[in-house]
């Protein structure tokens, strides 16, 4: 009985370690199995990621929204057209004829008008508006005439002292609420004192 009992042990002995034999190949060969698996599982975990392209995509986007014409430059200003006065000139560029012997010299921005002769030239403040009344109107036709009817005679002459003040300050004729003729008389030396001989004129806005 002891020798089979003996017997009985011995083999149950190398049950159990082919036993445990046979499973530590087996569990062997799943690592074997599974190392290449979890390899490629890592090596796909790292190529994975798309980020540089994705942000060179990102960057050319940014680029092309940003027009280089539109970032850091000021906006055009707009174009303002100066105001037109209400008339102009009625007479030629250049020199021209006027009433009683008078000459026009017209240039880009005003108008000289000569009057020295004996019929014209004056010291008189009074006789140089009534040469400026029908001069002006020569100068710049039917609308000055309109203008100069509704300013009551006297207007001019009493604007200032005609050889002393008025050729510095000048005399203004208003157009309307926003023009006026400024005209500046000048003179020369005569035998008695000075004696105005033409005066120049422009359209000018009222300050």
């Amino acid at each position: 009985m002891l020798r089979g009992a003996a017997f009985t042990i011995v083999i149950a002995i190398f049950v159990t370690a082919g036993t445990v034999t046979a499973s530590a190949l087996h569990n062997r060969g799943a690592a074997k199995t599974s190392a290449p698996t979890t390899r490629a599982s890592d090596s796909i975990a790292v190529a994975a990621p798309t980020a540089p392209t994705d942000s060179v995509t990102t960057r050319d986007t940014t680029q092309s929204t940003i027009h280089p014409t539109l970032a850091g430059q000021p906006a055009a200003p707009a174009v303002v057209e100066p105001p037109s006065p209400p008339f102009d000139a009625v007479i030629s560029r250049g020199q021209s004829t006027l009433v009683g012997g008078a000459t026009a010299v017209r240039s880009d921005s005003e108008v000289l008008v000569t009057f020295d002769n004996e019929t014209m030239r004056t010291r008189r403040a009074e006789k140089f508006e009534q040469v400026v009344r029908a001069t002006l109107v020569s100068v710049y036709g039917a609308p000055m005439k309109e203008v100069l009817s509704s300013m009551p005679v006297g207007a001019i002459a009493e604007q200032g002292e005609l050889l002393t003040e008025l050729p510095s300050r000048g005399v203004r004729i208003p157009l309307n609420g926003a023009w006026m003729a400024r005209l500046f008389p000048e003179t020369r030396p005569g035998q008695d004192g000075p004696l105005v001989i033409r005066y120049r004129v422009r359209i000018t806005p009222i300050n």
